[in-house]
């Protein structure tokens, strides 16, 4: 798997609307991906020590291809009046500060719902495989 992951701050009306901005959000993933069957999953995650405020968007893809073919979604929805005019209105909400591609270890390491290929081994009760 790949990842595409995008850092926001958070905009001064998001830090005084918090219960607003969590509506929002909610509301922006379900537009913003219904179109774009290629994002196999999506994990968002908020810093709550260090930059806070700073949020983390991180959209996985089951390959490079997964990825160009999310990018190419995106140049047609943003020819789309309508979602483009919606899609440009979240910088009321943040303020994109950079985005990164990254990918999964070629090994099996990590444990929980996080590890290698979501499996629920742990380091106190190594696999048996």
């Amino acid at each position: 798997m790949i990842y595409l992951v995008y850092r926001m701050r958070l905009s001064p009306r998001a830090q005084q609307d918090m219960p607003g901005f969590w509506k929002w959000l909610e509301q922006r993933e379900s537009w913003f991906y219904r179109d774009l069957p290629m994002v196999r999953g999506v994990r968002w995650f908020i810093t709550v020590i260090g930059e806070i405020y700073t949020l983390e968007c991180w959209a996985a893809f089951e390959s490079e291809a997964d990825y160009g073919r999310y990018r190419a979604g995106l140049a047609t929805l943003k020819k789309d009046t309508d979602w483009e005019r919606t899609r440009v209105s979240q910088g009321e909400w943040w303020e994109f500060l950079d985005s990164r591609l990254v990918a999964d270890v070629p090994c099996s390491v990590g444990f929980g719902q996080f590890g290698a290929g979501n499996s629920s081994h742990s380091p106190a009760a190594p696999s048996t495989t």
